[in-house]
């Protein structure tokens, strides 16, 4: 009986052995293969236009927001819209930081560099915070697809200073190109449509701006 036991307890340590070898490579710590991006904003005017801009820009305060993205979003992965009903999500490429946020910031700064101002609050501020006009943007997609083109869908809105008329609004349908599976690229080509829709939207304030400014008696 004893030696029973005995044989049973060996041949099970063995097989134990045998399996954590097997296992062994499973078991070794794997490298990180993650990699991080972010969006950028468009190079800064020179420095003559900017003082030019800034010039005619005056004491004008834009607030921006609330600037809201899709749910589908809401995510570290990189999402790739590989069919019109299909997204996937990157095993190793990731954002940053959040795509909300950075994709605010990215957008705050265009618009700095197209209005020409320095005075521009985002969302949400203080009620005694004094505000001109207020953009509003709601984004529809913002990813690339299979073959690499980057695209922007937004519909933004001018209201006044205290939120409460529409001024203007309208939508933005914005592509970029990018190499396929070029997660970096890709990056820099999303940055451009953010850009481009910046344009827009300070061409547009900029146009409301002088039509709501009483001229001097």
């Amino acid at each position: 009986m004893t030696w029973t036991i005995t044989l049973r307890s060996v041949c099970a340590t063995g097989a134990l052995a045998i399996a954590l070898a097997g296992c062994g490579p499973m078991l070794a710590p794997r490298a990180d293969q993650s990699k991080f991006y972010l969006l950028t904003p468009a190079a800064d005017p020179p420095s003559t236009q900017t003082a030019a801009v800034q010039s005619s820009a005056g004491g004008f305060t834009l607030g921006l927001g609330p600037v809201k993205l899709p749910p589908y979003l809401d995510r570290p992965e990189v999402v790739t819209r590989s069919a019109p009903n299909r997204l996937d999500l990157s095993k190793t490429d990731r954002w940053g930081e959040s795509l909300q946020n950075n994709f605010t910031s990215v957008l705050t700064r265009d618009l700095s560099a197209q209005i020409g101002t320095q005075q521009i609050v985002t969302f949400p501020w203080y009620s005694t915070t004094h505000i001109d006009l207020q953009v509003q943007v709601e984004v529809y997609r913002f990813e690339t697809d299979a073959q690499g083109n980057a695209q922007l869908s937004a519909k933004w809105t001018i209201r006044d200073g205290l939120g409460k008329n529409i001024l203007y609004s309208a939508e933005s349908n914005l592509t970029q190109p990018s190499k396929p599976g070029d997660t970096a690229d890709a990056a820099a080509a999303l940055s451009r449509t953010v850009n481009d829709m910046s344009r827009e939207i300070a061409n547009m304030v900029q146009q409301v701006r002088a039509r709501n400014t009483t001229p001097p008696a």
